[in-house]
């Protein structure tokens, strides 16, 4: 389709600076649609090179078609296929009809998805691991202060990372409605989400037996799902500082998580601390930096 087809379609007019352009419209009884489809007839998501926000949004209205159309940067729609936080940009680059792609960028990524291997495999497995790790230290903290249903929402969220990465592991690229995939893979994970959900042992027992769960995989997973940081540290004789750390793009968007990934690949002895006295503040302790 020609992006002039694209401009008649939504009644919004586009130029040629859009790096590329996919339109997704409602497929019947399809499984899993994007929630924005619930009251549009097409969503459109358009590609740009950059902009000053990273997300615009616009609605527009051609005759009795209702158009909602998502305008990101090529940054964030990178980030997005990184971190999987971002369901709607992923079910409109996944699902919908590229329209417009002068330069391949759209069909790369998507190739890049489906096969999944290398770089965007190892970004993924780090990241889902952060996050387990921090939801799981989360759940902890939340049922040593008998916040039992705070302790019970982030346990919940650890499983979902912990099922990207078992998606992640088998080689297929995590999607939005992960829980299908996991189901249809009869992992350890689904069973514990069972577990957690519909057993009949008190919501406190059922947070306990899955942290001690989720306690076992951590220490199973780390190596592997590290490799990203461990080769990060291992490209240079220096000490990494965190602050140095945080500009890799793979880990930019870890602030939270990465201190608690460092910590528990230090207690295990996966890496180590070096500290000297802080140049900034001297007087106020040692700054720490890592290394292998």
């Amino acid at each position: 389709m020609e992006l002039s087809n694209l401009t008649l379609l939504s009644g919004e007019t586009f130029d040629d600076s859009v790096l590329g352009a996919v339109a997704m419209r409602r497929k019947g009884n399809a499984p899993f649609q994007s929630a924005l489809l619930h009251d549009f007839d097409m969503v459109v998501l358009m590609l740009h090179e950059g902009q000053e926000k990273e997300r615009l949004i616009s609605q527009t209205i051609a005759g009795e078609r209702h158009t909602h159309s998502l305008h990101v940067s090529l940054s964030a729609l990178e980030r997005a296929v990184m971190a999987g936080d971002n369901n709607e940009l992923l079910t409109s680059l996944m699902s919908g009809e590229v329209i417009w792609d002068p330069k391949g960028i759209l069909e790369d990524m998507r190739r890049e998805i489906a096969q999944f291997t290398g770089s965007l495999k190892e970004r993924v497995l780090f990241m889902e691991f952060a996050r387990f790790l921090h939801m799981y230290l989360k759940a902890k903290r939340y049922l040593e202060a008998s916040c039992i249903m705070d302790a019970y929402n982030c346990i919940l969220m650890a499983l979902y990372h912990w099922a990207r990465i078992e998606v992640s592991e088998s080689g297929c690229f995590p999607e939005p409605a992960v829980w299908d995939q996991v189901k249809k893979m009869n992992t350890p994970v689904h069973k514990l989400y069972e577990e957690l959900t519909v057993s009949t042992e008190t919501l406190e027992q059922r947070v306990e037996l899955i942290l001690l769960a989720c306690d076992f995989s951590i220490m199973s997973k780390m190596v592997d799902c590290c490799s990203l940081l461990l080769s990060i540290l291992k490209s240079r004789k220096e000490p990494w500082s965190i602050a140095e750390l945080l500009q890799h793009s793979g880990l930019k968007p870890l602030e939270a998580e990465l201190p608690l990934v460092l910590r528990k690949l230090a207690s295990r002895s996966l890496l180590r601390e070096i500290t000297s006295w802080g140049e900034a503040n001297p007087g106020e302790g040692h700054a720490v930096r890592y290394t292998v």
